[in-house]
């Protein structure tokens, strides 16, 4: 399995709940250079899932629309357990059910790194900080606490 994690990019103080905080002009542009990446093997991943937040679907769109190698397309599906605070066991369980073998989920500090930790070192306090717009390219046999190895850390 191949899991990349990404965080947002940067995002706006102002809005009117923390959800609707929107991308900066220096967030968009950070995506993009992500999104050129070419040591990312993009075309084995096969699924996108996203935070509800706006800031992440901005996010995936611009990843989306700018990635490296599109040999194939993908779609963005959101999925709830992935915001700032989210559950830790609800997401493994979630990637658990997954047939694919290349995924990308867009989140959350402090969630990321609490993945990265859980997922690598089977702790949650192990996890590597993640700014704006960074990627974590994980790999292993299965997406399960201890299972996987940091193989990439990408900053913008």
């Amino acid at each position: 399995m191949k899991l990349l994690l990404m965080r947002h990019a940067e995002a706006s103080e102002r809005a009117a709940t923390d959800a609707q905080r929107r991308l900066t002009e220096e967030g968009m542009a950070a995506v993009i250079r992500q999104s050129n990446n070419t040591t990312l093997p993009w075309h084995e991943f096969t699924r996108l899932w996203v935070s509800p937040y706006v800031r992440t679907q901005q996010t995936a769109s611009l990843l989306l629309e700018h990635y490296y190698q599109k040999t194939h397309s993908l779609s963005i599906q959101r999925l709830d357990c992935i915001t700032p605070h989210g559950d830790i066991n609800e997401v493994q369980n979630f990637l658990l059910k997954q047939t694919d073998e290349g995924i990308i989920l867009i989140t959350h500090q402090p969630l990321i790194s609490a993945l990265i930790g859980h997922f690598c070192q089977a702790n949650k306090h192990a996890g590597v900080p993640m700014m704006p717009a960074s990627m974590a390219l994980l790999e292993g046999g299965v997406a399960a606490a201890g299972c996987l190895k940091l193989k990439h850390l990408f900053h913008s």
